[in-house]
């Protein structure tokens, strides 16, 4: 297996999709909108765009599976699987928002061996191999060198459901609100490359799906970034909670936010 023309070639799906998602939200209509749960929502958009995927990257890679958001696939576990997302950002594109993005991993085993995100609105192309550096658009990915959370820059998500842990990180979080300044850009996939590329200094969520993250943290460890659950352990993928930075200042992100010491 070419890794690098296999993640060209995937390049090439996420960006046809995020056509087909740009083309398409500017004429869904409400009557096209369903809720999964309270926030949650889906349309015939992203089952589409996920059926067009499940397709695409069947033909491209016969022999692996496919864990997908939507369900268009029975899943089974094979050597390779694909993780995918066609829609991550569904609440604002609903809403005629941004951003939104495309998210699909290659996983061998348990280990992400390719990642790609692609942003349709802003033309950004995020990817990566286990062979190669992270990239934007073809240009080399860096993460941050903020040390501390004093004026850092800081990306973080809440879930649907919000438990007591998660209620316990945003009592934390809003004591730091005079220190640091706090962003939810709504797409998890592209706020985790955002750490990759430098642009935010770290990004934390909890009721995280794999499909939000395997190909987001890929690229961000393939940047020098760091990614863990709230444990600090490396969970993050199926532990459906997930702290990604730039690594330098992800101690006292733990210390400070998720733990509150």
């Amino acid at each position: 297996m070419n890794l690098e023309i296999l993640c060209k070639d995937v390049q090439a799906l996420a960006r046809s999709t995020g056509e087909y998602l740009k083309t398409e939200q500017a004429v869904i209509k409400q009557k096209d909108i369903e809720l999964k749960g309270t926030r949650n929502y889906v349309t015939y958009v992203d089952k589409e765009a996920e059926r067009r995927l499940v397709e695409d990257l069947g033909n491209l890679l016969p022999e692996a599976g496919i864990l997908a958001e939507e369900d268009t696939v029975e899943f089974e576990r094979k050597e390779f699987t694909w993780v995918i997302d066609p829609l991550d950002g569904t609440t604002n594109y609903v809403h005629g928002d941004t951003p939104y993005s495309v998210s699909i991993a290659l996983m061998k085993g348990r280990e992400v061996i390719l990642g790609v995100v692609f942003d349709p609105a802003a033309d950004q192309m995020f990817y990566a191999t286990e062979r190669a550096k992270a990239f934007l658009n073809g240009a080399p990915l860096q993460v941050s060198t903020q040390a501390t959370l004093l004026n850092g820059y800081i990306g973080f998500g809440i879930p649907y459901s919000l438990d007591e842990k998660g209620e316990q990180i945003l009592r934390h979080a809003m004591k730091q609100f005079r220190n640091c300044s706090f962003r939810i850009k709504g797409s998890a996939a592209l706020e985790i490359c955002y750490v990759a590329a430098g642009i935010s200094d770290t990004y934390f969520h909890s009721g995280l799906s794999p499909w939000d993250v395997a190909a987001g943290s890929f690229i961000l460890q393939c940047a020098g970034g760091r990614c863990s659950d709230f444990a600090g352990g490396d969970n993050y993928i199926f532990g459906k909670e997930m702290v990604a930075s730039n690594g330098v200042i992800h101690q006292e992100i733990m210390d400070t936010i998720i733990n509150g010491c």
